[in-house]
């Protein structure tokens, strides 16, 4: 096969993106067409006539620019490259830039933006699209569309949100994959708090730029934890969520689906637009109560509308889960079955003072702890994924999912 070849540059002061680079490209050369015909590793105040010149004579059609060395100086750099050559490409590659940089980028011509810790994924992905923009073939690497999963709770203080939010840590753990945290509770959405995170960007920023974003740029919008999961938080000030409506929340969650694995949904308390449109996108909802009649009356006039949404969507769309669960409570799970109609899913065993040191610290509970709690979330995590822990222990991966998980939680019933 025939393939047009692609001049790159790469200027770049680190060694280690300068490496992945040449690995990646120098892989992917005889599908993509890449071939790296200059690396600069010097600061952009140290780039001179010399190396300019050396450009000018490649003259290549895509650079990568590493803004880590001097964001300011980087993005003034990358306006002059765009502008010597109108349909030249720029990936660049660095830390999290400010609302401003961000926009500065996007003006000077920057159509990829890689955040910086960087991955064999992150590089391959943009290749594959930037060979898509360019004409060139490649092999259809398109992931399938990321499982929505929505978690609910018609009453407050359930711990929809702890359940949500350390789902979505479980389940990188467990998979490596993709997964990203969608804080749909507009209003007083507070993942970002039991991450211990404090995002520059939220979900409305995100639908207030979504017409100029495109793969490379949403990275920018997302704030990476440290346990891999990704998170798109909710605004710190309630009075923006009124610019959301449920249209564009469709929009964006179908938009996500493209790029990710796993996508975990907190919604809000009620049935809102947002909520309403994301019911529509999920693959499955998690409906959270706990032991107690509020709650319970709740479920209960919420339930025809959900069972409405569901009928189109199977059996396993809605699943029952009663947080903070114990023996003795005074409400059995076969009176809430009874009473609901509705098999219970999972029990997620009761743990105050855990959850609360987890909450208080910003660390998610299946990170730092071994309580009872933990473990039930870690089990759920396990069957969610079909890696369930009743299985026996062996090498490979089931092996060392027991050993990431210990002993089993509590399911109750389990849907196949």
């Amino acid at each position: 096969m025939n393939v047009i070849e692609i001049k790159c540059a790469v200027i770049s002061t680190d060694g280690d993106v300068r490496a992945l680079l040449k690995q990646v490209i120098d892989r992917e050369a005889e599908e993509s067409g890449l071939r790296i015909g200059l690396e600069i590793p010097v600061p952009f105040t140290d780039i001179d006539d010399s190396r300019l010149e050396q450009l000018r004579q490649l003259d290549p059609e895509l650079i990568f620019l590493d803004l880590d060395d001097d964001p300011v100086m980087g993005l003034k750099f990358a306006q002059f490259l765009g502008e010597g050559a109108p349909g030249r490409k720029i990936i660049a590659v660095g830390p999290t830039l400010t609302p401003d940089q961000l926009l500065q980028a996007m003006q000077a011509g920057i159509s990829e933006f890689l955040q910086k810790p960087l991955t064999e994924t992150d590089v391959q992905e943009a290749i594959d699209r930037l060979s898509r923009k360019l004409g060139r073939k490649v092999e259809d690497r398109k992931r399938n569309p990321a499982k929505l999963l929505a978690f609910f709770s018609p009453k407050g203080g359930t711990g929809s949100t702890c359940v949500a939010t350390n789902v979505a840590v479980a389940l990188h753990v467990v998979t490596r994959k993709k997964v990203l945290l969608v804080d749909l509770d507009l209003e007083l959405g507070e993942t970002a708090l039991l991450l211990g995170v404090e995002p520059r960007f939220s979900f409305v920023d995100l639908v207030r730029n979504f017409h100029r974003v495109d793969a490379g740029l949403l990275a920018s919008y997302i704030e990476r934890h440290e346990s891999g999961v990704e998170l798109l938080s909710a605004p710190f000030h309630p009075a923006k969520a009124e610019t959301v409506t449920g249209d564009q929340i469709r929009q964006i969650l179908h938009f996500l689906k493209q790029h990710y694995d796993y996508i975990i949904v907190d919604t809000s308390k009620s049935f809102s637009p947002p909520t309403l449109a994301t019911f529509e996108q999920a693959d499955q909802v998690f409906l959270i109560t706990n032991v107690d009649l509020p709650s319970l009356r709740n479920i209960t006039r919420c339930l025809p509308l959900l069972e409405r949404m569901g009928a189109v969507k199977g059996e396993e769309w809605l699943r029952l889960v009663v947080n903070r669960y114990q023996a003795s409570d005074p409400i059995s799970l076969k009176e809430i079955e009874k009473t609901l109609g509705l098999s219970v899913y999972w029990t997620l065993g009761n743990d105050f003072e855990s959850v609360m040191n987890s909450i208080n610290s910003g660390k998610p509970v299946v990170m730092t702890d071994k309580s009872a709690f933990a473990r039930d979330l870690k089990s759920l995590v396990a069957t969610m994924t079909g890696l369930t822990p009743e299985h026996p222990d062996g090498d490979g991966l089931l092996g060392g999912i027991r050993k990431i998980f210990g002993s089993k939680g509590t399911r109750r019933s389990e849907v196949r």
